[in-house]
């Protein structure tokens, strides 16, 4: 369980007051606002959903909207709009994968959790807050009590670190090319572009879809099996948490780096 999670874990029980640190605020009011916005004017709240990259921005990772997700706190949707369309449009996602074209929304257990972090009210987690529109001129000042994601404290990071570049479809480290695909691999993309997501975070997560027909030990073990292979300059090894529901990265400490 991350650090993020023991932090939220609490609140599902019998918890009121959770501890949320500074990335998970910055991004916990951006969507609250919105979820305000639309309650205020009475839009659908899928109107004002929020693009993915609007959340990495105010600093929230993929792993504080999976578990947004997974409590109940959010919902997610793949945004399917057209340049003629009068209004968005999506298409129902399930699971834990993002990408571009994801958006967010918070629902109403959501916004009662960010009413709690944000006022210190105890209530509970299944009250939608009231008298949204009263708090709607009250939320104005609430970023300004927040850091600016630039200004969030994030942990320390390898001064060298992989990149993966999804137009390119490319795998990079130190300006060398570990890897180049040529055919879709969708389960080895999505892990790389998980681990890109995180910033390279030593482990991450097991992020491919469910799927019931397969193994999901035995698919990742494949995927990691299948990035560690046909590598143009061998710098990165990928390897299993042992309990097939994770992935590490690191250095290839037999190849130079020179």
């Amino acid at each position: 369980m991350s650090a993020n999670e023991n932090r939220w874990v609490e609140w599902a029980g019998e918890s009121p007051s959770p501890l949320i640190n500074a990335s998970l605020r910055a991004g916990l009011v951006v969507l609250w606002r919105a979820y305000i916005g639309a309650q205020y004017t009475g839009a659908n709240a899928w109107d004002f959903a929020l693009r993915i990259g609007r959340l990495h921005e105010a600093g929230m990772t993929s792993s504080d909207l999976r578990w947004l997700v997974a409590k109940g706190f959010a919902e997610h949707g793949h945004e399917t709009t057209g340049d003629r369309d009068s209004g968005r449009s999506f298409r129902e996602s399930n699971g834990y994968f993002f990408n571009d074209h994801s958006c967010l929304i918070l629902t109403g257990t959501g916004a009662a959790l960010a009413e709690d972090v944000f006022r210190g009210r105890v209530r509970s987690p299944q009250e939608t807050p009231s008298a949204v529109a009263v708090m709607a001129s009250e939320t104005t000042g609430l970023e300004k009590t927040l850091p600016a994601a630039s200004e969030i404290e994030r942990p320390e990071t390898f001064a060298r670190k992989p990149r993966w570049h999804s137009i390119r479809r490319e795998l990079s480290f130190a300006g060398r090319i570990v890897k180049r695909f040529r055919v879709p691999a969708r389960n080895q993309e999505t892990i790389l572009s998980v681990f890109e997501e995180e910033g390279w975070a030593e482990h991450i997560h097991d992020p491919l879809p469910v799927n019931h027909l397969v193994d999901a030990p035995t698919r990742l073990h494949d995927a990691i099996n299948r990035l560690n292979r046909c590598q143009i300059n061998p710098l990165i090894r990928f390897h299993g948490d042992g309990k097939g529901t994770g992935v590490f990265w690191e250095l290839n400490q037999k190849a130079s780096l020179d």
